[in-house]
């Protein structure tokens, strides 16, 4: 092994029942590189992970670091080896202070048994300091925090710890601009302190403009590593999904049919006096920086979200904003976090399914297991499910298959108007197109959809009308079909002011 590499990964393999996530994946990262890590869900990326966190244990195969064999047992194990794991789900005790989570079994004490809070402060802001976080209270309890505030306490509890490899796992999927830019900072400092990175991430962009190298995953095989500049972002699309990508967005529904829903002055404490109407076949996109109020008019129209004043009608009727009456009225909801709310993750794909539908499949309470069956089966065949069986939990699919999981639930149920929060937030660039294709799908057949989306690409790639919310406030309705990124921007920051 070349002095240069600081982990070497040789023929590792790791099956689970009906599902083999990794075949003999071999590949090296240099020291002191940012190695990113791509796929498709399912490609085996998480897998990978786990056995580098010492979260899961290899069939076969071994890993050197360092040039020395790397058998970690435990988690413990592959801290104390230098490796951190920052995954999307933060490993922190909420409830404790930031220097506390920091200082984690490393607490500085006067005398045995008397922790020095001075010296572990001032430690705990030394190190904040050295990543252009001084800004963080070290004494606020972690719950307190920001999600790029939490990623931050991670990391500097990684530092403390000397770690020299930090595995990060979608850091940006759940960050504004703002807080990613101040996160490639952080990457920078790390890098510059000798850090070696494998950065797993959807987002090729972000690929481009951090990475020195890459590799790529497919169906739990190595498909390529190679250095960034040899790579386009067309040749690592084919190389996640095997095959080339014709067409990015499928052609919008071009009949739109009556209005289905109206929202007249609809105000919350996050947003006030908003205002449109949606009509039968349309993708109605809603979109905005973070803190615009899109996301909580989303939630608002399901009932999900206080609503202080205005009034939402389906079909020219009036319902009370409750998610049982949206529901009752057609309106459904695919929340942005799926893990939590779209899907229960320890029951079965079946039950997941047919849970919104139950009194379709049960007779005097009793369910029918074969009519059950049918429904769930008819959606994963149509969604292109990738599950062993209708019996496997949810919480063991890959993210994108998860996120079919919650559409197929409410297509079952025969769901009128879409609310997709975020749809495509942390799935792979092959499912996302599915995705696409299923709303325009959904529009065709006569379905409304409203968009709530922070990515311009596919709010300019699939809606008929464009909402832009700012501050709380509707700032321009735009035209799908002729608007472009720029306008949206100048509307969303407030530069058309």
């Amino acid at each position: 092994m070349a002095a240069d590499v600081k982990l070497a990964i040789n023929k590792v393999s790791k099956g689970f029942p009906g599902v083999q996530a990794l075949d003999s994946v071999s590949f090296e990262i240099k020291s002191g590189h940012l190695h990113a890590l791509v796929g498709e869900n399912g490609a085996g990326k998480s897998t990978l992970i786990k056995i580098l966190a010492a979260a899961a244990q290899r069939d076969s195969g071994h890993i050197l670091l360092d040039g020395v064999p790397y058998n970690p047992r435990n988690p413990r194990d592959a801290f104390a080896a230098g490796i951190s794991t920052i995954y999307q789900e933060f490993n922190l005790l909420l409830t404790r202070s930031v220097m506390s989570n920091v200082m984690l079994g490393k607490e500085p004490r006067r005398i045995p048994g008397i922790v020095d809070f001075k010296a572990m402060s001032l430690k705990t802001e030394e190190i904040l300091a050295t990543l252009k976080a001084g800004h963080i209270d070290v004494t606020a309890p972690v719950e307190e925090l920001t999600v790029s505030e939490k990623q931050l306490v991670e990391i500097a509890r990684a530092l403390l710890n000397e770690a020299t490899l930090f595995i990060m796992d979608e850091p940006t999927a759940a960050l504004n601009r703002q807080e990613v830019n101040a996160l490639f900072e952080v990457i920078a400092v790390l890098k510059a302190r000798g850090a070696t990175i494998l950065y797993v991430s959807h987002r090729l962009e972000e690929i481009f403009q951090l990475a020195d190298t890459v590799t790529v995953l497919r169906d739990g095989a190595h498909i390529r590593t190679a250095p960034i500049g040899e790579v386009t972002a067309d040749s690592l699309i084919t190389d996640m999904i095997g095959h080339r990508l014709e067409a990015v967005f499928p052609e919008r529904n071009p009949s739109l049919g009556e209005e289905i829903l109206r929202v007249e002055g609809l105000s919350t404490s996050a947003f006030t006096d908003v205002s449109f109407a949606l009509r039968a076949g349309e993708v109605l996109a809603v979109t905005g920086v973070g803190g615009s109020g899109k996301t909580e008019l989303g939630k608002a129209l399901f009932g999900d979200f206080p609503i202080r004043a205005g009034q939402i009608t389906v079909n020219g009727e009036a319902f009370r904003a409750d998610p049982s009456s949206a529901i009752a009225a057609g309106v459904i909801c695919v929340p942005e976090d799926r893990k939590v709310e779209g899907v229960i993750q320890n029951l079965d794909v079946k039950r997941n399914i047919s849970l919104a539908m139950l009194g379709r499949v049960a007779r005097l309470g009793v369910i029918n297991r074969a009519a059950e069956r049918a429904v769930a089966g008819a959606q994963v065949r149509d969604l292109g499910i990738k599950t062993p069986s209708l019996a496997q939990e949810v919480g063991n699919l890959s993210g994108g298959n998860q996120q079919k999981v919650a559409l197929g639930k409410w297509l079952a149920a025969g769901a009128r108007v879409f609310i997709l929060m975020e749809p495509t937030q942390g799935i792979d660039v092959g499912v996302k197109f599915e995705v696409y294709e299923l709303a325009a799908r959904l529009s065709r057949k006569g379905a409304a959809i409203i968009l709530i989306s922070s990515e311009l690409p596919e709010v300019l790639g699939l809606a008929h009308r464009v909402l832009v919310m700012r501050s709380g406030a509707l700032a321009a309705e735009l035209d799908g079909l002729t608007t472009d990124a720029e306008e949206i921007l100048r509307h969303a920051l407030g530069a058309d002011q």
